[in-house]
């Protein structure tokens, strides 16, 4: 038999690490039986499709929906993963003529059934989008990567997680990839429904989490993206309380000549202290990650969030007298239950004070399965989307400031992608596939070699 696979994904970075993996070991087979992947999942050669499912949001789960459609209608046999399936419809799945099997989620053991002829049952599980800023580059460095990796070299291109798993690190051709170091979520905001889709959170041991980025690191990995549902939560379960700076002192000690980011950091049970910490570590990027949600006290304890306003704005603070390059990305709801005038007006001035350089708006809906749902005060929409227009113009004008402030200056960066006129490159400091990259000329970067992946110096 042959197995001639691709993927469709639709979920998050951290989601995407079980993606890799489960492609990983769909490759490990291939000295037993022929396998290729296949860039285009419509491909006539393309027999199975991986689909990659998400479930936080009634929107993302009808996009799974659809997706799950679209290709049982060309007859592709259907790999079901992701976090849809935990709240899935019963009715929908059944409809489905070519609904293969489903890979549950951190448990690898069904990829031989799966390969060799029987069919899995459905389990939790979570998966991806790979949102990229050049698809069709990277689909080209994906197809040579996976085809390089060839099949069962475990302990090269692989680390274990519970056993013997292989990984797939399919954005090794860039230099970055995801370290996923934590799953599942122990906080109960009430717009989120991660903790019923995940569970509580279940961190992987220290020894584990190095030896994977020494393997990381072994296949050419210069940026190492740490991530988890709550980063500064991480070792909880394991150790009885917080442990990522312990963690962050033995990645710091690892020889090489590597960086590392850290995302998904809440403030709720970082402190002033913390800050000075961080300071110490050399490989870390100063980029801070920080999910506010928003700025009012009143909003922030109807969303479950735990800090106040005078934690926060001395802890933005620390971070910019600690950190003159520090680059802050945020997020807001805009339009949860109960947020007045009064309220929205808070989170303009938090955001023209503090001029983040990244942030992700989104347009508060009621999902079914979250507790805000039940919340009252709702906020009409036409109110809603006026306030999306009043924040757009203000970000606007901090986006246009901090565009004109790096004019003249020189940064380092990693090619995405080139054309013969210009070069699309990622800013060190700019996370992968969530910040905007810099559009320069051919001339304005030092090094000759145009290689997609390459590290460069570049001025603006």
């Amino acid at each position: 038999m042959s197995f001639h696979f691709s993927s469709i994904n639709l979920g998050c970075s951290k989601n995407l690490v079980d993606l890799e993996f489960a492609i990983g070991e769909i490759l490990k087979y291939s000295d037993r039986t022929p396998i290729e992947y296949i860039e285009d999942p419509e491909d006539p050669e393309t027999d199975y499709v991986i689909v990659n499912t998400c479930g936080f949001l009634s929107s993302a789960r009808e996009e799974s929906e659809e997706t799950l459609r679209h290709y049982d209608r060309l007859g592709k046999k259907l790999i079901l993963m992701g976090c849809y399936v935990s709240v899935k419809d019963d009715n929908f799945l059944s409809s489905l003529k070519n609904l293969h099997s489903v890979v549950p989620f951190i448990s690898y053991s069904t990829i031989e059934s799966l390969l060799f002829g029987k069919k899995a049952g459905l389990d939790i599980d979570a998966v991806v989008r790979a949102k990229v800023a050049i698809k069709e580059s990277k689909e080209r460095k994906l197809s040579e990567y996976l085809g390089s990796i060839g099949g069962n070299q475990r302990g090269e291109k692989a680390f274990v997680w519970k056993g013997d798993e292989v990984r797939a690190y399919i954005h090794a051709p860039f230099g970055y990839e995801y370290l996923k170091i934590a799953e599942g979520c122990d906080n109960s905001c009430t717009f989120c429904i991660i903790p019923q889709i995940r569970g509580k959170q279940t961190s992987r041991k220290m020894e584990d989490i190095v030896k994977e980025v020494q393997v990381m690191l072994a296949n050419g990995i210069r940026e190492i993206q740490i991530i988890a549902q709550d980063t500064t939560r991480y070792g909880t379960d394991l150790y009885g309380e917080p442990r990522l700076f312990e963690l962050l002192e033995k990645i710091e000690a690892i020889p090489g000549d590597f960086r590392y980011r850290l995302y998904y950091m809440y403030p709720d049970i970082l402190t002033l202290e913390h800050i000075q910490k961080l300071k110490s570590f050399k490989k870390l990027l100063p980029y801070f990650d920080i999910p506010f949600q928003h700025s009012s006290e009143h909003i922030l304890k109807r969303m479950g969030r735990h800090y106040d306003e005078a934690h926060v704005e001395a802890f933005l603070i620390s971070i910019r007298e600690n950190f003159p390059d520090a680059f802050i990305r945020t997020s807001f709801i805009i339009g949860f239950p109960g947020e007045t005038d009064i309220d929205f007006q808070h989170l303009l001035d938090f955001v023209k004070r503090h001029s983040f350089e990244s942030v992700g708006v989104f347009q508060y809906h009621d999902e079914p399965l979250a507790a805000s749902s039940k919340l009252d005060e709702k906020v009409q929409d036409a109110v809603v989307n006026q306030r999306m227009k009043k924040l757009a113009k203000v970000l606007d004008e901090v986006y246009a400031k901090h565009t004109k402030d790096a004019q003249g200056k020189t940064f380092s960066g990693y090619i995405m992608n080139t054309d013969d006129k210009k070069v699309i490159i990622r800013r060190e400091i700019q996370a992968p596939e969530v910040d905007e990259y810099d559009e320069v000329k051919i001339s304005a970067i030092k090094s000759k070699e145009l290689e997609i992946g390459k590290f460069v110096e570049y001025h603006l």
